[in-house]
């Protein structure tokens, strides 16, 4: 059971003055660090007055939470249920892999804070995010496995697998750059196929692509 402190809350909607404050916060402690930016300079920066931005955010930690929960939350509790639909389990961890990554390009700040500050938050916070995360690993190796019993995929050890393709598709978190030779949607296709092609033999089938076999690779 996730121990959230925030929990029956709702994400904050997209274009609400609620997601604005998060989105300047999280650009904010992405450019100073978390403990480089008081709540009287988040206020001054969104153009309120401090005992408003309380208002929306009891503490700093608080909108440090939501900031993080961008990612540790929201992405997960949104993403998950593409494993639950329609297509082949291929298919559907490939949508995953394309959502997971096209998120990090949406999202550049609260991504970068995400994985550089979360030791700020309190031991309850903590716990709070880190069960995200661990139900969205638990969730994509059961996927793994499912797709072994089926039958698709071929993997011997689907919980290291789960976590060998976070590994692998947290990346461009770290490296990704708008301005590079690739799009984040060209980048999430091929690591969709990349993934697959790992997890399927002796005919490697990429949703969207040509079948290959070993001998071919």
């Amino acid at each position: 059971m996730n121990a959230d402190p925030s929990q029956g809350e709702r994400p904050a909607r997209a274009g609400s003055r609620k997601s604005e404050l998060i989105a300047l916060a999280s650009r904010m402690f992405r450019e100073h660090g978390y403990h480089g930016v008081g709540m009287r300079a988040l206020a001054d920066a969104a153009g309120m007055q401090a005992a408003s931005l309380y208002h929306h955010f009891r503490s700093k930690e608080e909108l440090l939470l939501h900031t993080i929960y961008v990612v540790d939350r929201d992405m997960v509790v949104e993403q998950m249920p593409l494993l639950d639909g329609p297509g082949s389990h291929a298919e559907r961890l490939a949508a995953l892999v394309r959502a997971h990554i096209t998120h990090i390009g949406a999202n550049r700040d609260a991504w970068l804070v995400a994985g550089r500050e979360l030791r700020a938050l309190s031991p309850e916070r903590l716990e709070a995010v880190q069960s995200y995360r661990r139900d969205y690993q638990r969730r994509i190796a059961r996927h793994i496995a499912e797709g072994v019993e089926a039958g698709e995929f071929d993997c011997p050890d689907p919980r290291l697998a789960g976590l060998a393709i976070l590994d692998l598709i947290n990346g461009p978190n770290e490296w990704f750059d708008p301005a590079g030779r690739l799009t984040i949607d060209e980048i999430a296709d091929r690591y969709a196929d990349m993934v697959v092609r790992q997890l399927t033999a002796p005919a490697r089938t990429v949703p969207g692509g040509p079948t290959t076999r070993d001998e071919d690779a």
